[in-house]
């Protein structure tokens, strides 16, 4: 098996981005409109401070994470999501750790997810991470029932 490598994202692979999280969202019933904002406009978001990882397998373009930046030394994990084929390699692992060592680096206090309980293998790796669950106030999607936070300071 080659090595999956993690790459920051590069806009010539903006289809691939898009594609893998509409594939990952239209399979589980969860997309909706709010998602267009960052499929289709990652360079604002990288603008803005956040972070788009891709991880390469065999030259192929096989999962994507975004980090965000939010208020008060917090960062948002968005889009973590592996092609279905490549699933259980531990490539969502590898995309998850990417963005928790940054937030250790940027002395980050709190790194927050929305999720829905329909992704209950997502879930149980978030748990294995050390995120908890925490109360809904708001969200950005509608189809997100799931809120999770690690503390890495506090």
């Amino acid at each position: 098996m080659k090595e999956v490598q993690i790459k920051a994202f590069e806009d010539k692979y903006h289809t691939q981005f898009r594609e893998i999280s509409l594939d990952w969202l239209h399979s589980n019933g969860l997309y909706e409109k709010a998602d267009d904002d960052l499929l289709d406009n990652p360079q604002k978001y990288l603008e803005n401070g956040s972070f788009i990882f891709l991880a390469h397998y065999n030259d192929e373009i096989v999962g994507t994470v975004t980090l965000s930046p939010l208020e008060n030394n917090t960062f948002e994990i968005m889009k973590l999501g592996v092609i279905g084929t490549y699933k259980r390699l531990g490539i969502g692992r590898k995309l998850l750790q990417i963005c928790i060592d940054i937030c250790h680096e940027k002395e980050v206090e709190l790194i927050t997810l929305d999720t829905s309980s329909k992704l209950v293998n997502a879930i149980k790796l978030y748990e294995e991470f050390g995120f908890v669950h925490a109360e809904i106030t708001t969200s950005y999607y509608e189809s997100a029932d799931v809120k999770m936070e690690l503390k890495l300071r506090q």
